[in-house]
């Protein structure tokens, strides 16, 4: 057998024991070329068969190319697995064998000062039933490929082997045997009418409960209940505001931003960013600065510095954001270069391509990015702003919102902001007025809040918000703000305009 296995029941590729990430259509594009080795497939072949009814260009297929090269460790010049046929396509020489069999991945561990551990476990069959077998498997399995996919998180999967939580498991012995901060398992339970889901995440350094949930559905289609829950146990453990990210930003109230290494100082960084003061995002821009010096390829840290200027950019709280808006274009285009996988950080490259007038590269780095984490909540409810704004496309934008706060059992103030700007641009006033309410006390919750009242018309609060706002932001040019933002797509941008005009803040 070759070193590389793609496994065609789960969807993942392994080398030896490991797992190695890819994303959703990398998979798909490996998985046609292997089963045609030695064949030239053109490109307009594999934009058909991998992208179907999703229009986009040639130049995302190459991209793919790039990252299954780098997966595989393949030199485009010397070739091992896939040749480029030059103006053509691609030939597929071998070295990946398909196999219809789950892989498990061996323990792994985790080095001092990087991204938080965490081993998924065995869900338990308590039904007494061996149908609900599989779908304790398939239970165990989509987390560990859903969780995989946060940057910020390093996942084992099913470390124990045939332990479980239910088990008589000291998981702090478990945590030294592995390398992890966490455990996450539970079991199954369920009835002729319903299933339960009991799940449990426990910290390994002292066998606390960092966080319990039951989820509760109808006895139907078992790949539609397995889905529903893993994207919900996903987004409450590995989100931005999820329970591990969290008790990690809680661990660096201990330590002094002197002391921090790289990692802590992202940390404290996307902290910082959410804050949305300008006393907190300007420390911020200073502390990630000062990790991205200390360590130049760490891809999450320019992304957050990227995020914290762009804040800095849009609020003008810099005296000189020319210097800002280029420290914003490096750090999303350094992010998206040295982690080609991080799904947020394909979602910034379209943002930087639109502003520069580049509208057909900007469809293909969202696509991309809603592939790479299209089951993620926090990118589908960011993404769905460039959706409206750069694709001019409200209705897969409102679906890409819905799906990402029905995935959170609590909203963020962050998320408000942008679903405030996504209902705006879908045509729901009234909603998004109710969302810029909940936002944080930004220039953006304000101007979208403002924009909506006076789309919505017939609101004898407009005069008063307008003043307030013109008072606040003074310096504040709508042609800036669109050039910023960015909203590049013309039917986006003629509302809004009209909303401007509307408010009184042409």
């Amino acid at each position: 057998m070759t070193e590389f296995r793609l496994d065609l029941t789960d969807e993942r590729l392994w080398r030896g024991d490991q797992l190695v990430r890819i994303s959703n259509k990398a998979f798909k594009l490996l998985q046609l070329l292997a089963r045609n080795p030695n064949r030239l497939l053109t490109k307009d072949m594999i934009l058909e068969e991998v992208w179907q009814d999703v229009c986009v260009s040639e130049g995302l297929v190459k991209e793919y190319v790039h990252d299954l090269r780098q997966a595989l460790g393949d030199d485009p010049k010397n070739p091992m697995f896939v040749e480029t046929v030059r103006g053509r396509g691609y030939r597929f020489l071998g070295g990946v064998d398909l196999v219809d069999d789950t892989a498990e991945a061996a323990g792994g561990s985790t080095a001092r000062n990087e991204p938080p551990a965490l081993a998924v476990l065995p869900f338990a069959n308590l039904t007494g039933d061996e149908r609900w077998a599989r779908f304790c498997h398939g239970l165990g399995d989509d987390l560990v490929t859903d969780l995989a996919r946060y940057p910020d998180l390093t996942v084992v999967a099913n470390g124990a082997g045939a332990a479980r939580l239910e088990d008589d498991l000291d998981v702090r012995d478990l945590g030294g045997e592995l390398g992890v901060s966490y455990v996450l398992g539970g079991s199954v339970q369920a009835s002729k009418t319903s299933v339960r889901v009991n799940v449990k995440l426990i910290e390994t350094a002292n066998g606390n409960h960092a966080w319990t949930e039951q989820y509760q559905r109808d006895v139907g289609d078992f790949l539609d209940i397995q889905s529903d829950i893993v994207g919900h146990v996903a987004a409450a453990v590995g989100a931005v505001g999820g329970q591990i990210p969290h008790r990690e930003r809680l661990r660096l109230g201990r330590r002094s931003p002197q002391d921090m290494q790289v990692y802590e100082l992202y940390l404290l960084g996307q902290e910082l960013e959410a804050r949305f003061d300008q006393a907190s995002v300007l420390r911020g821009v200073e502390l990630l600065q000062r990790a991205v010096t200390l360590d130049p390829d760490y891809a999450r840290a320019w992304l957050v510095l990227g995020w914290l200027c762009l804040q800095v950019v849009l609020e003008d709280w810099a005296y000189d954001p020319v210097e800002y808006r280029a420290l914003m274009r490096q750090a999303f285009l350094t992010a998206a270069a040295l982690d080609p996988l991080d799904p947020f950080a394909a979602m910034e490259l379209a943002a930087v391509r639109a502003r520069e007038g580049d509208q057909g590269g900007a469809g293909d780095a969202l696509e991309r990015a809603l592939d790479l984490g299209g089951n993620q909540a926090d990118l589908l409810i960011a993404a769905s702003v460039y959706q409206a704004t750069i694709m001019d496309d409200p209705g897969r934008a409102l679906q890409c919102l819905d799906r990402g706060l029905d995935l959170l059992a609590t909203v963020p103030q962050w998320h408000h902001m942008s679903a405030a700007r996504v209902a705006y641009f879908g045509g729901d006033f009234d909603r998004a007025m109710d969302h810029a309410r909940r936002g944080p006390d930004n220039l953006v919750t304000r101007l979208f809040g403002l924009l909506s009242t006076a789309q919505r018309g017939g609101d004898g609060a407009l005069e008063d918000l307008a003043k307030s706002f013109r008072g606040r932001y003074a310096t504040f040019e709508p042609p800036a703000f669109v050039a910023q933002h960015p909203i590049t797509a013309s039917g986006a941008e003629q509302l809004f305009l009209t909303g401007i005009g509307r408010a009184g803040l042409a």
